[in-house]
């Protein structure tokens, strides 16, 4: 039975909000961006004896992995990334650490696992998908799972709108496109995304298409 504990971390201590996940199935379980705090993740880990198998990263900039080294240090996970958001996870190419004032996260490469679109992998009844949607970074994924029906879709989807794509590797035809894509294959699904509210899909279509068309756009 799924379990969606969603933490919301003030990554700069200034009113930035990063939504950080732990998933779990039993005492199984996977952490999805773990944006800072480090402690608080670890010690609700702790609190409810999860073993966690693997660390998800939506994207690599600074907001959604400032407690990545220390909470994989503490639980051993496989980490889990777009091979395309790799050198931005290893501070290789820019992902706004100096605007968060993250330190460079030391993560070895055998620890990586480096995806693409499609990639798939269980936890315990669990089952989650990797969905590539570029646009907010080149290597930006959503993280599906199929028996719940629950699609966490890190800085692509929002409530009411979609990440930006002015940053660095971000592209707006990208975007288009991966916008397309969800909202073609998903319906009456809920969304948790990695800032704001969580959101049946269906509303944030809506909200999202009109947003698009004040542009010029359709999708």
């Amino acid at each position: 039975m799924i379990n969606i504990y969603k933490m919301e971390i003030d990554v700069s201590k200034e009113g930035h909000i990063t939504n950080t996940y732990i998933v779990s199935d039993g005492n199984k379980a996977i952490i999805i961006d773990p944006a800072s705090d480090s402690e608080r993740i670890i010690n609700y880990i702790k609190e409810n004896n999860l073993d966690v198998e693997y660390i998800v990263i939506t994207h690599s900039h600074a907001d959604h992995i400032g407690a990545l080294e220390q909470v994989q240090k503490y639980t051993n996970a496989k980490v889990i990334v777009h091979k395309l958001d790799m050198k931005a996870l290893l501070f290789e190419a820019e992902n706004y650490s100096d605007m968060f004032n993250i330190k460079k996260q030391n993560i070895d490469l055998k620890d990586l696992i480096l995806v693409e679109d499609g990639y798939r992998f269980k936890l315990n009844e669990l089952s989650f998908e990797v969905i590539h949607t570029p646009g907010h970074t080149a290597g930006s994924i959503c993280l599906y799972e199929e028996k719940n029906k629950v699609l966490f879709t890190g800085d692509t989807i929002f409530c009411d709108t979609y990440g930006r794509c002015d940053l660095y590797k971000g592209n707006f035809n990208d975007m288009l496109n991966s916008l397309k894509k969800l909202f073609e294959r998903f319906s009456d699904i809920m969304i948790y995304s990695g800032h704001g509210e969580n959101v049946n899909i269906n509303i944030a279509k809506k909200k999202i298409k009109l947003l698009v068309a004040v542009k010029g756009y359709s999708i």
